[in-house]
């Protein structure tokens, strides 16, 4: 099994269209995808017990304002009401398996949330963590920030 590699995904409809590599994806890979897609469901849907067992007790959630959050505390959050989401696509998918059992996914997430009474169209290039512990993949980690398209690297001397 190749390690360190990074695979490209087109997702179209909900789904996972490979666009890159030549070979076969890793399972572990297609582990964690599936994982992520429960994650997005479950809180859509404002399950907090499905997306409990979908995070690992070590979570650490960094949110694109810089909150970060615990697995208790992003639960908690989420199935206080305050808190909703709905209309969640995820696009631009790159993964790295770094080892048999931790992936990495980045991406774009695009979606509506609502806090308190406000809703709002939120677009987020997000990096998550997936370790597999003890045969169920869980999110170790997620670090999200909002794109402002406009930073640029200076060339080269």
């Amino acid at each position: 099994m190749k390690m360190n590699s990074i695979l490209r995904y087109i997702v179209f409809g909900g789904l996972i269209v490979f666009a890159v590599p030549s070979a076969a994806a890793e399972p572990a890979v297609i582990s964690a995808l599936r994982a992520d897609k429960a994650r997005i469901a479950a809180m859509t849907a404002g399950d907090g017990e499905a997306l409990a067992r979908l995070m690992s007790d070590q979570l650490r959630f960094a949110h694109s304002d810089g909150r970060v959050e615990s697995k208790a505390d992003y639960v908690n959050n989420l199935m206080a009401g305050d808190t909703a989401y709905a209309d969640v696509k995820t696009s631009e998918l790159e993964t790295m398996q770094v080892s048999t059992d931790v992936v990495v996914v980045l991406g774009v997430q695009e979606m509506r949330k609502r806090l308190g009474p406000t809703w709002s169209d939120i677009k987020l290039r997000y990096l998550a963590v997936w370790r597999n512990e003890n045969g169920t993949w869980r999110m170790l980690a997620w670090q999200s920030a909002r794109p402002t398209g406009n930073s640029t690297v200076p060339p080269k001397k």
